[in-house]
């Protein structure tokens, strides 16, 4: 075996592509790492009660409701507190999911023609329920009893629950207004906006509080916005290193197919070598593989500091190699059954796109069939993603379990492989 796996490692080492792959995925791979960026909107699992801020008022707010919630997009255009806590109570009922583009710095000379221009878009090419414009003088208005002028309401869709949205922002206004007219009784004077606000907190006080309690048979963990944010950018890690892993383990496929199409795997045959040694020899040589993409890695990892990944360095590189070690081994498999180059190609980049899709590593699969989610969970990246998960909120049975799945693969792997082999060489004698 010893010799096999020698000479499996030459004609590897001498391949230009695999070089390629072997150092350029793992640099990819800590680039996306090293990359800051919000992806949280994509992942939210629970029902958020506050108000969610845009980027800028071109973002889409489609994907925040991605379980039905009645979206409202907010242009607020005051950006003072009586418009922050008046958008802040209608997100606090739990009924509505208020996102707001703050345009109050925009210096927007034509209003009337900006709003008409943004329906029209939205209407289009977003999905939400209704927009609200809150108007640049909203806390002048409100204090001056002209509430109806402080903000327009546009309804964009026939959901049924425009009524309880409507009856929600009258009932926030009419509230706002009370609390004015009794502030102004007890002042005797000007009424502000922060008196306002400080009246609104003082009657919530005596609310009856609400009490969230979690049932069985909830979904996902309970992930902060940093860690989802970490969790994103490690799946785009894992996508890469996926491709790179992926025809790492093809190459050794190609050295299998060379072998059988010269005559060299009837040699070995001949010298009393059985098929399972010898698939077992290809199998090392992917394990020599992925340690060698794992120590790459391991010095671009140097790079990166815990909050980059939100785990240890240590953890994180036994995971890549596990996963490699998977991911080699398959693509190896399914490139010997292919016994073409080409064929054996196309199987890799299908299988690195497929499982990569599947296992939720681009987006999170949450809301999608029964189907969809039991067909994820035979992708190794999958668990891996998982496994991500576990670590984060500090579950020790995170490697055991990365340990055990890895191990399952392994052993269906060299067996499926023995067993492809045996078949390919008896359609070969009987060819002959």
């Amino acid at each position: 075996m010893k010799i096999l796996v020698k000479t499996s490692m030459r004609l590897l080492l001498r391949t230009k592509a695999f070089w390629f792959f072997l150092i350029l995925m793992p640099i990819l791979s800590t680039f996306i790492l090293k990359i800051k960026f919000d992806s949280s909107s994509a992942y939210i699992l629970d029902f958020p009660e506050e108000v969610i801020d845009l980027s800028d008022a071109d973002q889409k707010v489609a994907y925040y409701g991605g379980k039905g919630e009645f979206v409202v997009k907010v242009y607020d255009a005051a950006g003072d507190e009586l418009s922050e806590a008046f958008l802040s109570r209608l997100a606090k009922s739990g009924m509505f999911l208020i996102v707001r583009a703050d345009i109050s710095k925009d210096n927007i000379s034509d209003m009337d023609e900006y709003m008409k221009a943004r329906i029209d878009k939205d209407g289009y090419q977003d999905r939400m329920g209704a927009v609200i414009y809150l108007d640049t003088d909203f806390a002048g208005k409100v204090l001056g009893g002209e509430s109806e002028k402080a903000l327009k309401l546009y309804l964009l869709s026939d959901d049924s629950r425009i009524e309880a949205f409507q009856s929600e922002a009258e009932f926030q206004l009419s509230k706002m207004e009370s609390l004015i007219a009794y502030a102004s009784t007890m002042n005797a004077g000007k009424i502000e906006a922060k008196d306002v606000v400080k009246a609104m907190d003082e009657s919530d006080s005596f609310a009856p509080e609400k009490e969230v309690v979690s049932i069985a048979g909830g979904v996902g963990r309970d992930l902060s916005v940093t860690q989802t944010n970490q969790k994103s950018q490690v799946g785009y890690a894992f996508a890469f290193m996926t491709l790179g892993f992926v025809f790492c383990g093809i190459f050794v496929a190609h050295t299998s197919i060379n072998e059988q199409k010269n005559g060299v795997f009837t040699r070995i045959n001949l010298t009393k070598t059985s098929v399972l040694k010898y698939f077992a020899s290809k199998f090392v040589s992917v394990v020599i593989i992925s340690l060698m993409i794992t120590a790459v890695v391991a010095v671009c990892s140097l790079t990166l500091n815990s909050d980059d990944i939100g785990m240890s360095r240590i953890v994180y590189l036994l995971m890549i190699f596990m996963m490699g070690l998977i991911l080699s081994s398959l693509s190896m498999l399914v490139g010997i059954l292919m016994g073409d180059v080409m064929s054996a190609n196309v199987a890799a980049f299908t299988l690195w796109c497929m499982s990569a899709l599947l296992s939720g590593l681009y987006f999170p699969l949450n809301y999608t069939s029964t189907f969809l989610k039991a067909l994820s969970f035979m992708m190794p990246q999958k668990w891996f993603l998982e496994g991500t998960e576990m670590i984060f909120v500090g579950d020790n049975k995170a490697i055991l379990m990365l340990i055990c799945i890895t191990a399952a693969y392994l052993v269906a792997t060299i067996s499926l492989g023995g067993l492809g082999l045996k078949i390919r060489r008896t359609e070969a004698w009987g060819n002959s």
